[in-house]
């Protein structure tokens, strides 16, 4: 027995000691700094203080907004299905950071939003979306204090316009049916490319598996080869899994392929992107960490990266996640944007600026949906979507339906 413990002991030993190479590496390359997005001297281009009054929800129809005041202007975003969740703590430890303050400090505010009063202990997505809402509302007030788009503040731009796919959610439906609607969306946009959903989000049945093993070949043969396949998994697989998975949609020519595992299980990503050589294997939509972002761009887990413009804390935390990305030597980033409406405003604003925007962009297109008549539309003609260059964000609102919408809290 003593002889057994000892040899169990040994290896035990010895595989923690095969661990410290890569262990000493990725402390070595975590020794450089974060790259930043380099920030424009507000205060130079706005020269008087900017008191930021008060920071409100207004509830219009089934939309949450969030409005900064200051003495002369607003800023605006719409909130995601997230925040109704959160209110209390975006009111409680995100908004004392914010009201009272100069909007031209804006980089210093989130830094304090995140780091004072323990702020930090609550870190993750759902203390980055308050702030990160925040964030983005104040660029769309100072944009509008300076009569420029927020890009033309942060940047010059590289690009007036992106080029879209159509988004689908529908796992479980009659494949050929699927394919069909596509088939409309894609003529009514005039976009190139689509993307749709595999696995059972965050699980894999049977009948998940089945289904994907029908779907992807029905969707090439009634899409044709011109038409660009991205395929979203929403972390439905085990490792053995993803690369079965994988292999199917290299088979039919799909270019991207979406957290295949949990999107916690890094090694496990690794491991499916590692083995697939003819696919671009993406995430990052749920993440919430700069520092992870490197994690993840160092040790090669994604090809492409995918930060979300509110998750991740806004826009600046978002530029800084393209600096990352390009630092590493990946693909580019394709920030998570799935709306047709003012959610997508912050977005124009990145894909505006960073040189890394990779491939094709979201869009959602329902014929059946009702847009919101009280702003500014958000439209896809001839595959690509325009980015304004109206004041702030580019979204403009109707002050009357502003004026009449329920105060939140």
């Amino acid at each position: 027995m003593q002889r057994r413990s000892f040899f169990q002991n040994s290896l035990l030993g010895a595989a923690a000691f095969s661990f410290l190479p890569q262990l000493k590496i990725a402390a070595e390359t975590n020794t450089e700094p974060l790259p930043s997005w380099p920030l424009p001297d507000l205060k130079k281009i706005l020269p008087d203080k900017i008191l930021i009054e008060s920071v409100e929800l207004l509830q219009v129809e089934k939309y949450l907004l969030l409005v900064v005041r200051s003495k002369d202007q607003l800023g605006i975003t719409q909130c995601n299905d997230r925040m109704p969740h959160l209110v209390s703590l975006l009111k409680g430890l995100v908004l004392p950071h914010f009201v009272g303050f100069d909007a031209r400090d804006v980089a210093q505010l989130v830094d304090n939003a995140y780091r004072l009063n323990s702020n930090y202990k609550y870190a993750g997505m759902p203390l980055w979306n308050c702030i990160g809402s925040v964030e983005i509302a104040i660029w769309d007030l100072l944009g509008r204090m300076a009569q420029k788009p927020v890009h033309q503040l942060l940047g010059t731009a590289l690009r007036s316009s992106y080029p879209v796919y159509i988004s689908d959610w529908n796992r479980e439906g009659d494949p050929l049916q699927i394919v069909e609607s596509l088939q409309q969306k894609l003529k009514a946009t005039g976009a190139k490319g689509v993307k749709i959903k595999i696995g059972g989000r965050m699980v894999n049945t049977a009948e998940n598996a089945a289904q994907t093993q029908r779907y992807i070949p029905a969707l090439r043969k009634g899409l044709g080869d011109n038409i660009t396949i991205y395929a979203d998994a929403n972390g439905s697989y085990t490792v053995t899994e993803g690369i079965e998975a994988g292999r199917l949609l290299e088979d039919h020519g799909v270019a991207i392929f979406e957290e295949p595992c949990n999107f916690e299980d890094e090694e496990g990503m690794r491991q499916v992107t590692k083995a697939l050589k003819k696919i671009v294997l993406a995430g990052g939509e749920q993440d919430s960490s700069v520092f992870r972002f490197r994690r993840l761009a160092q040790t090669k887990v994604y090809d492409l990266l995918q930060p979300d413009l509110y998750y991740n804390g806004g826009i600046l935390r978002t530029l800084q996640v393209s600096l990352i990305a390009s630092q590493y030597g990946l693909k580019g980033i394709a920030p998570h944007t799935p709306k047709a409406d003012p959610l997508i405003a912050p977005f124009w604003q990145v894909a505006a600026l960073v040189p890394n925007l990779y491939g094709l962009q979201e869009f959602v297109y329902d014929v059946k949906a009702v847009r919101p008549n009280w702003c500014s539309k958000v439209e896809a003609k001839n595959g690509q979507v325009e980015i304004p260059v109206r004041p702030g964000l580019g979204i403009e609102y109707d002050g009357a339906v502003l004026e009449k919408a329920q105060r939140i809290g």
